[in-house]
């Protein structure tokens, strides 16, 4: 039997051991780290940075060597006319073979300039015995020619310039960079429903609290008023009030449990949890800041707050990014309004050998008989008449820029009028927290004066109930009050752009990002 027992501890300790370790703590710090490995939107986020990284290896593909090569072979019979006079040296049909073997590397650089070395190679043999020099050589005598040829291209008007062949590679420097403010931009704001989540879910936890204990204080009642209805100090009726009242008491706490229940997994839904991970979130550890430690100063001044969200808020820099792409992409949409004129400046050489063998295949590349050296240039012109797509991507380009500067306008308007509402509901919510607190004070002292009265009989069962409704309504909020305060402080923090911290490439959240005001002012 003591073996049983002693093996019935061991499974009911491992049990409880496995269970300890399947809940997620439940700290405001821990919980975020979770977020930045779980949370769509985040990493969402972060696969549009990597998009945007790859839209620059594209753009950089532009000035990349490019390799291009040709192999033919051709075979032919052709039947000579009775009056060709080459039908007395060969027998009808003509026969030739023939192969053609063309390459050339293609750069086009960053200065705009367009460089080009290609190189050709011609064989090609026939029945026929003489050769251009009506030479006998013998039939299938082999003509090789070799031909290297650079040049290199300048444009005059069209894509002239480094500023101009280099805004691809720059407009998408300038995405990636506006993906990474908005990755920035989006962790804060996840991080601030993960808050704001917390939060919520912590008032309810300390609410089903102050529930259970109402409802325990009712308890307390109907064994007092038993006590007093059996001595003939109170009527009879007063219990069946009493007990309707505990009734409605056991209700508002299964509410409580059940808004509990939906705290805590929103606040899952809002780290980036699976419902069967939001289950396993343990009880709440942080507690509401106070306000004595948070840093809050009465009529702060918007304008440093203001400076720390345009210098420190994502979505702003993000927007100015777009805003340098777009004017970009305008100039360059304005240079393709102009004609297409190139100067071509080139060289080349060139040389024959006659004979077959693969000495002579490599010889008719520096043959001194036969060889061909000379240069030049050439000038080519290409404009569309009418040019309607350059046009209209002009206009194009030009509405966007006017738009964009609408969106960069109203995304500074707002933060201001955010960063308003925001000091202005810190300021409201520790007034609002100071009278709550006060509020709730006074009501826990008259329900106790009224319980006491009712004991000796001086107040009627009627008052005491209400003076304990008034009594937990108070501490509900307070509560209330509290998360009011607490969701102010983050609020601001995500509006000036301080709820996170910043090291290297790497984001994190610090303790005090949730517990006080971002210390920025002059």
């Amino acid at each position: 039997m003591r073996a049983y027992y002693f093996f019935f501890t061991i499974l009911i300790g491992a049990f409880t051991s496995i269970y300890s370790q399947s809940k997620i703590k439940c700290d405001l710090i821990e919980i975020s780290s979770i977020a930045f490995n779980k949370n769509p939107n985040i990493i969402s986020t972060y696969y549009a940075v990597q998009n945007a990284e790859a839209g620059v290896q594209v753009q950089a593909g532009t000035f990349d060597y490019n390799l291009n090569s040709g192999l033919s072979y051709q075979r032919s019979r052709y039947n000579l006319y009775d009056a060709d006079p080459r039908n007395e040296f060969i027998d009808s049909p003509l026969k030739s073979n023939s192969v053609d073997f063309s390459a050339n590397l293609l750069k086009r650089f960053r200065t705009s300039q367009i460089a080009e070395v290609s190189l050709r190679y011609l064989y090609k043999d026939s029945n026929f015995p003489f050769n251009n020099f009506n030479e006998f050589v013998g039939p299938f005598y082999g003509n090789h020619t070799g031909v290297v040829n650079f040049s290199l291209t300048q444009p005059l008007l069209r894509g002239r310039g480094k500023r101009i062949a280099t805004t691809g590679e720059r407009i998408s420097n300038l995405y990636i960079d506006k993906n990474k403010n908005e990755y920035e931009f989006t962790n804060s704001y996840e991080i601030l429903q993960i808050g704001l989540a917390y939060w919520s879910y912590y008032t309810a936890f300390k609410s089903l609290d102050v529930y259970i204990q109402n409802e325990a204080r009712v308890r307390n009642l109907l064994e007092m008023t038993n006590e007093l209805v059996k001595a003939d100090k109170k009527p009879q009726g007063d219990l069946a009030q009493i007990n309707a009242d505990l009734t409605n008491q056991e209700r508002l706490t299964v509410v409580a449990r059940q808004n509990l229940y939906n705290a805590r997994l929103n606040l899952g839904r809002a780290i980036g949890l699976s419902e069967q991970e939001s289950q396993q979130l343990d009880d709440p550890v942080n507690d509401f800041p106070a306000v004595a430690q948070s840093g809050y100063k009465q009529n702060s001044n918007k304008e440093p707050f203001l400076k720390a969200a345009i210098e420190n808020r994502g979505d702003l820099k993000a927007v100015k990014k777009v805003t340098e792409a777009i004017e970009l992409q305008y100039q360059l949409a304005e240079n393709n309004l102009k004609p297409q004129l190139d100067l071509t400046g080139f060289v080349y050489y060139g040389s024959t050998s006659n004979g077959n063998g693969i000495d002579k295949t490599l010889s008719s590349f520096v043959n001194n008989q036969g060889q061909d050296v000379g240069g030049g240039a050439k000038l080519t012109f290409s404009f569309p008449l009418n040019n309607n797509i350059a046009k209209g991507n002009y206009s194009i380009s030009k509405i966007a820029v006017k738009d964009q500067e609408v969106i960069a306008n109203n995304t500074q308007r707002n933060i201001e009028l955010n960063i308003n509402i925001a000091l202005n509901n810190l300021s409201n919510s520790v007034l609002i927290l100071e009278k709550a607190k006060e509020s709730m004070m006074f009501y826990q002292q008259a329900f106790n004066n009224e319980q006491e009265k009712f004991q000796i009989g001086l107040t009627t069962l009627f008052n005491l109930m209400q003076f304990q409704e008034r009594f937990t309504y108070s501490e509900l909020e307070y509560l209330n009050a509290e998360q009011q305060f607490s969701n102010a402080i983050i609020s601001l923090r995500h509006e000036t752009g301080t709820l996170l911290s910043k090291e290297k490439q790497d984001l994190s959240v610090l303790q005090n990002a949730f517990y006080t005001v971002p210390n920025i002012e002059n």
